[in-house]
């Protein structure tokens, strides 16, 4: 397998193993009450694949194209559903398999056009640049729409994900030789491997980073629907790693990728949008 499959692979898997692990701690949770044990070993094992599922993830934009790792987001919610189908016995209709069959259908797409990253070093000023922008943004949607029009949850939800869009972004830079060489390891040659692409300050920065997205869609939750945050937070993910692989790396797409990753984002909302009758 090239590097390019490769990366989308992993990013497939990590995102995959992400919300399958968000599930079971769901499940562990709701079983709690009933069975402590049970429910400690469900949500612990949900727990240790949501922390692994980030560093498949960091794997992936290692390899390959942070836009392309981002576009790959919701291609976990098609896994998810699958397991929700034959592990949870969940039921669901003709519009769940549709979004199943049009997230692998478009991620194939995605893959079919990969090719490997142009390896440019990460813009930081346009990084940065991005994070405040996105940020002030938010913080006037939740000054204008917050109050008084019930769109609070939504805004907290897109925030999140917003968030956790930026997460791949800054694995990237993180796994940059300019971000290795602030190793704060501080050792000769410490550059290299994997340790110094977990030791240095943008490492800390997606960690912090990631953990305020799960915040900050826990108070989602709590204010708005599973069915209405859901997409806003997916959209965000998908949409951010794009954004910054354009103004970070100069990443580029093909059109078929662009196509690809419009397709992801429409089965996303097949899988989570549903209409109240």
């Amino acid at each position: 397998m090239n590097t390019p499959l490769l990366s989308l692979f992993l990013a497939f898997l990590g995102y995959s193993l992400l919300n399958i692990s968000q599930a079971c701690q769901k499940l562990g949770i709701s079983v709690w009450p009933r069975h402590r044990v049970r429910g400690g070993i469900i949500w612990s094992a949900g727990t240790a694949g949501t922390s692994a599922a980030v560093f498949v993830v960091l794997a992936a934009v290692s390899l390959g194209s942070v836009s392309l790792v981002g576009a790959m987001a919701g291609s976990g919610l098609a896994s998810l559903a699958l397991f929700s189908r034959f592990v949870l016995k969940e039921t669901f209709g003709r519009r769940e398999l549709a979004g199943i069959a049009v997230i692998l259908s478009a991620a194939a797409l995605v893959g079919v056009f990969a090719a490997a990253p142009a390896g440019n070093e990460p813009r930081l000023i346009a990084l940065f640049l991005l994070l405040a922008a996105v940020c002030a943004a938010y913080l006037l949607l939740w000054l204008a729409l917050a109050r008084g029009t019930g769109a609070a949850g939504l805004v907290l939800a897109g925030f999140a994900g917003a968030l956790g869009g930026f997460v791949p972004i800054f694995q990237k830079v993180s796994a940059s030789p300019a971000a290795r060489k602030l190793s704060l390891l501080g050792a000769r040659g410490a550059e290299r491997g994997v340790a110094a692409v977990l030791s240095n300050p943008y490492a800390a920065a997606w960690i912090l980073i990631s953990v305020l997205s799960m915040l900050v869609l826990q108070f989602a939750h709590r204010r708005e629907q599973a069915i209405r945050t859901v997409p806003a937070f997916a959209a965000n993910t998908i949409a951010l790693p794009l954004l910054g692989g354009l103004a970070v790396f100069g990443e580029r797409l093909h059109p078929l990728q662009w196509l690809g990753t419009a397709g992801i984002l429409a089965g996303v909302l097949l899988l989570t949008f549903k209409p109240h009758r």
